[in-house]
């Protein structure tokens, strides 16, 4: 047979379907660092404890910030997609300022978000939110808390520290790094992967 681009790129097509169907018994993910959970994870249960954080049931109005649509997979050490897994966010506001008891810092904060959700992986692994680019308080880069609960037992806690410009650098482990994009509409999207 001779050999062309054409028939080169059908063949890598071929062999790289191969592998993913049969899969790569060496593949193993390290796992996602733990963090520290901070001084304001939520005391208190809220009513509204969705995946939708700009809109808090029985308020009128949407939060204000920078739309960020933040999507990702769970995934276990062998790079099995994880469903059924609950993974929980709480945040700043775009002020910089949480909802909690602890947290004096001055401000206005806003009314209308909900600083804190869940959401459930589906049959893939996935898991989205709809929620703000959080504020940035000095000295630490903008980041979003997380937990990953399966069933009752807490299996991991960390933080995503969120980069908006790739010509900085984050003094934050790669693992621990949300990169986002602007999109046309002017709002954010980002991946962020979870492994246990």
């Amino acid at each position: 047979m001779k050999y062309t681009l054409t028939t080169g790129l059908m063949m890598s097509l071929i062999f790289s379907s191969l592998l993913i169907a049969t899969g790569d018994a060496q593949t193993r993910y390290a796992k996602t660092p733990w963090d520290a959970e901070g001084p304001f994870y939520p005391v208190e249960r809220r009513s509204d404890e969705d995946n939708d954080l700009l809109n808090v049931k029985g308020m009128s109005g949407s939060a204000k910030g920078d739309v960020l649509h933040l999507s990702g997979i769970v995934l276990d050490t062998n790079g099995t997609p994880q469903k059924d897994v609950v993974v929980e966010i709480w945040q700043t506001d775009r002020n910089g300022l949480y909802d909690h008891p602890r947290d004096w810092s001055e401000g206005q904060r806003d009314q209308f978000f909900q600083y804190w959700g869940k959401a459930t992986t589906d049959d893939d692994g996935k898991y989205r939110f709809k929620t703000l680019l959080p504020g940035e308080y000095e000295p630490r880069p903008a980041h979003i808390h997380f937990k990953v609960w399966v069933g009752q037992k807490e299996v991991l806690t960390s933080q995503m520290y969120i980069s908006k410009d790739p010509t900085k650098t984050l003094r934050v482990r790669k693992p621990l790094r949300l990169e986002v994009t602007k999109t046309d509409q002017g709002e954010y999207t980002g991946f962020f992967r979870i492994v246990y």
